[in-house]
C-alpha cells in the first residue's frame, strides 16, 4: 500500500479524527507521526482497508491514561527530537497494519502496541444502528458440570492476552497476581479515572487459570458498561411505544418514592411519561422482539439516569446461548439472595461438602481466622440451586467484621456451593487485611440508625458485619442441624447440551409466569477473533441488585411477598409495609 508519512507538530483528538477519516475514505493512506509531551508516536498505518486507524488508536490511548484525560479540543504536540528522528525514519519504512510504536524521547525505549477498534470506531469500524435481532438457541454440546463450550481460541491466557491485554491502549491494561496457596487470585485492570477504576477478577486452582477467568470477567464488564456492538437509536416514553414490544419499567422494580427526594438520590426519578433510550432485546419466552430501557442494559452510561442498575445479569460465553445461560444464573443468584434477605426468610442449612477438597481447604482456613462457615439453601421459584454463604465470628469483636455473606447459583449444586464459599472466603481474607479494607466501626455505627448513609458496596457489606447488626440477620440462625447437599438436591442430572438445558429452563420459568429477555451485548473484535459473545439477561419481576440504600428497587415486585410463602418458608405472605428492608449485605 502506498502511503504518506505525516508529521503533526500540533494536533487534537478532533483533528486527528478528521485526518483518519480522509485517509480511510479514499486515501491516500497515511502513517501519522506525532508527539504527546516526551512521547513520540508512530502509526498505525491508516487508509482504506486497514484494520485500525490513528483515530481509534488515540482515543484508546488517551482513555487509558490515569486520571483526567484530555478533552476533544485540547491541543497536544511537540517537535520530534533529533535523537529520535532517525529511529522514526526507520520505523516509517516498514509500517505494519494495526501497529503503533511509542518511543520515549529521553531514553529511546520503543514499545509496540497492537491497535484494534475495540467497541467500534466511528472512522474505520462504525457500529450499526441497533435493530431487532432474533436469538435462536441451537444445539451446544458440553461435557462435565461446567456448562462451558470448548473454545480453543481462548484456551489458556495466550489468546485472550494477545487480543485484550495492552498496557497503553487496552482494553485491558494490566494483569495482577495476588492471593495465596489457599486460593490463587488475579485481577485484570480496565481503563478509567482514578475514582472509577474497574477490574475483572479471577479465582482458580492456579494463577494461569485465575488470569484467564479475570480476563473473561474484564471483557464481560466492558461489554456491559456501554454499548460496544451497536448504536442506540430509539428514544421515546413508554406510552409512545407498542406495549407488546416495550417492557414496562414498572415491572422491573422501581425505587421507593419516599427516597427519591433524599439528597443522596442523584437520579431523575422515573415517571411514566419520561422519554428514555431503548435497545432491542429478544424474548426467549415468546420468541419476539422486546425493547428494554438502555439504562437497564448498560450500567455505566454517561448522562442522567432514572433507574439505578448494576452489572447483574451480564454473561459471557463462547456462544450467545452460553452467555445468556450464565447471565441467567446470575439473575437467579441475586434474586434468591435478595428475596431471602428482604423477606427475612428462614433457610435450610447445608453441611459443608467434605468430598470437595477446595471447599474443605477454604473452610479450614476460615476456621483458622476465627470464623464458622454456614451454608443455606436459598433456591426459589427459578428452580436452579442457589446457595447463601455466611461466615460468623466465633467470639464477637466490636472492632472487626463479625459476619460476612455471599452467594452462588448453578445447575450443579456442588458448583453453586463452591462459588458461594470462594466468594465469602475472599471477602473474609480481604477484610482481615487493613491494606485492602478499612473496617471503621465508628463510621459504620450511624448507618444502623440511618440506612440512607449506606452508599457503597463496602457500606452494605460492613454495616452488616457490625456486632450490633446481628438482629438484621437473626432469621438465619444457623442453629439447626445441617443436612447434606445431596439430600437437598438428590438428583444431579447431566447436561449434555446447554442449548437444550437453557430452552427447558426458559420453559419452566414461563410456566411460573416469568419471561426471559436477552440483549446481545457482543463486541465485534472479540466476537470475531475469540468467538466470545456477551449478553444481558432481564427477567421482569425478579429482584434487581442495587447498591446504595436509597437506590433499592423493590416496588412493583409481588414475587418478593408471594414466593417465600408459596415455598412454605413463611406461614403467609408478608405485608410490604411490614418488611424492615435493612440494607442488604451482598458483596
Amino acid at each position: 500500500m502506498d502511503f504518506d508519512v505525516v508529521v503533526l507538530d500540533t494536533w487534537t483528538l478532533e483533528s486527528i479524527t478528521e485526518l483518519a477519516a480522509r485517509a480511510v475514505d479514499g486515501g491516500p493512506a497515511v502513517l501519522p507521526v506525532r508527539c504527546d509531551g516526551g512521547l513520540v508516536l508512530v502509526g498505525p498505518l491508516t487508509g482504506p482497508g486497514t484494520s485500525a486507524c490513528v483515530a481509534c488508536a488515540e482515543h484508546a490511548r488517551i482513555h487509558a491514561l490515569p486520571g483526567h484525560s484530555p478533552h476533544t479540543g485540547q491541543v497536544m504536540g511537540g517537535s520530534v527530537p533529533p535523537t529520535v528522528a532517525a529511529l522514526v525514519e526507520r520505523l516509517a519504512k516498514r509500517p505494519q497494519d494495526g501497529v503503533m510504536w511509542a518511543i520515549r524521547g529521553e531514553s529511546l525505549e520503543v514499545s509496540t502496541h497492537r491497535v484494534r477498534p475495540f467497541g467500534g470506531c466511528r472512522v474505520c469500524a462504525p457500529l450499526p444502528d441497533d435493530s431487532p435481532r432474533p436469538i435462536t438457541i441451537a444445539s451446544h454440546p458440553v461435557t462435565g458440570t461446567g456448562l462451558r463450550e470448548a473454545n480453543p481460541r481462548t484456551a489458556g491466557a495466550g489468546g485472550l492476552r494477545e487480543v485484550l491485554l495492552d498496557w497503553r491502549v487496552g482494553p485491558v491494561l494490566r494483569l495482577f497476581r495476588w492471593g495465596s496457596r489457599s486460593l490463587p487470585l488475579a485481577s485484570a485492570e480496565l481503563p478509567g479515572a482514578a475514582d472509577s477504576s474497574e477490574a475483572g477478577y479471577g479465582r482458580a486452582e492456579d494463577f494461569a487459570d485465575a488470569e484467564r477467568v479475570a480476563l473473561f470477567e474484564a471483557l464481560e464488564r466492558l461489554t456491559g458498561m456501554t454499548p460496544r456492538g451497536s448504536r442506540t437509536v430509539v428514544r421515546a416514553a413508554h406510552a409512545e411505544l407498542d406495549p407488546h414490544v416495550a417492557v414496562d419499567p414498572a415491572t422491573l422494580g422501581l425505587h421507593e418514592p419516599e427516597l427519591t427526594d433524599h439528597p443522596a438520590f442523584r437520579l431523575t426519578p422515573y415517571a411514566a411519561g419520561l422519554p428514555l433510550a431503548w435497545v432491542h432485546g429478544w424474548s426467549l419466552t415468546h420468541g419476539r422482539d422486546r425493547l428494554v430501557p438502555e439504562e437497564l442494559v448498560y450500567w455505566r452510561l454517561r448522562g442522567r439516569r432514572s433507574i439505578y442498575d448494576s452489572s447483574n445479569g451480564c454473561g459471557l460465553g463462547s456462544s450467545l446461548a452460553e452467555a445468556i445461560l450464565y447471565g441467567l444464573f446470575e439473575v437467579a443468584e441475586r434474586d434468591a439472595f435478595l428475596m431471602a434477605w428482604y423477606a427475612r426468610t428462614p433457610l435450610r442449612r447445608i453441611a459443608t461438602p467434605m468430598e470437595d477438597p477446595q471447599i474443605c481447604r477454604l473452610a479450614d482456613r476460615l476456621g483458622s481466622l476465627g470464623h464458622d462457615l454456614l451454608l443455606f439453601d436459598a433456591t426459589n421459584d427459578f428452580g436452579v440451586p442457589a446457595v447463601l454463604s455466611m461466615i460468623r465470628r466465633r467470639v464477637p469483636d466490636p472492632r472487626r467484621p463479625n459476619a460476612l455473606f455471599a452467594a452462588g447459583a448453578h445447575h450443579d449444586p456442588l458448583t453453586a456451593v463452591r462459588s458461594a464459599v470462594v466468594e465469602v472466603y475472599i471477602n473474609a481474607r480481604n477484610a482481615a487485611d487493613p491494606r485492602i479494607v478499612s473496617f471503621d466501626p465508628d463510621r459504620l455505627q450511624p448507618m444502623l440508625e440511618d440506612p440512607t448513609l449506606v452508599r457503597t458496596v463496602d457500606d452494605h457489606v460492613f454495616v452488616n458485619a457490625l456486632a450490633e447488626a446481628a438482629p438484621w440477620h437473626s432469621f438465619l440462625s444457623g442453629e439447626e442441624t445441617p443436612v447434606s447437599w445431596r439430600e437437598v438436591w438428590p438428583r444431579r442430572p447431566a447436561v449434555p447440551d446447554l442449548g437444550e438445558y437453557l430452552s427447558e429452563w426458559v420453559a419452566q420459568l414461563a410456566a411460573r409466569g416469568l419471561e426471559v429477555i436477552a440483549v446481545d451485548q457482543s463486541e465485534p473484535v472479540t466476537r470475531e477473533r475469540l468467538g466470545l459473545h456477551a449478553a444481558k439477561v432481564i427477567v421482569p419481576g425478579s429482584l434487581p441488585m442495587t447498591f446504595g440504600h436509597v437506590y433499592r428497587r423493590t416496588r412493583g415486585l409481588p414475587r418478593l411477598l408471594e414466593v417465600p410463602a408459596r415455598l412454605s418458608r413463611l406461614p403467609a405472605p408478608p405485608r410490604y409495609d411490614d418488611l424492615p428492608f435493612h440494607p442488604h449485605p451482598f458483596p
